[in-house]
């Protein structure tokens, strides 16, 4: 059986998962980390490093995209291209706060190798 307090603090995280838990062993089972993967022809919704968002100067902006950075941290992103790490992206802009789309739509090469995948969609 879980303690309240301990099913309480679990459940107010984001990206808990309360599926493995065993209560015969009263242990939860954690999976091993692995590194998320992106194929082409699939969409999904990532977190760009702040080094990249707005910032026109970067070595990804001006080596890769002619200039051209996304506005914003969170995308949804839908790959079309795939050489080594980077990927050619279309994406819209996603408020992750309130859970909506935004009106910034961007296209570019991103590595995807500094991309925090939140989920597929």
């Amino acid at each position: 059986m879980i303690r309240p307090l301990i099913r309480e603090q679990l459940e107010k995280c984001q990206f808990a998962d309360l599926n493995n838990y065993d209560a015969k062993t009263n242990t939860f089972l954690v999976k091993k980390y692995s590194k998320p993967t992106y194929e082409v022809n699939r969409c999904y919704l990532v977190r760009l490093p702040l080094g990249i968002v707005n910032n026109n100067d970067s070595v990804l902006a001006v080596n890769w995209n002619n200039g051209s950075s996304p506005n914003t941290q969170y995308l949804k992103i839908y790959i079309s291209k795939a050489m080594g790490t980077m990927i050619y992206v279309d994406s819209i802009g996603f408020d992750f706060d309130t859970k909506q789309d935004l009106n910034m739509m961007w296209s570019g090469w991103l590595d995807s190798s500094q991309l925090t995948q939140i989920s597929a969609l």
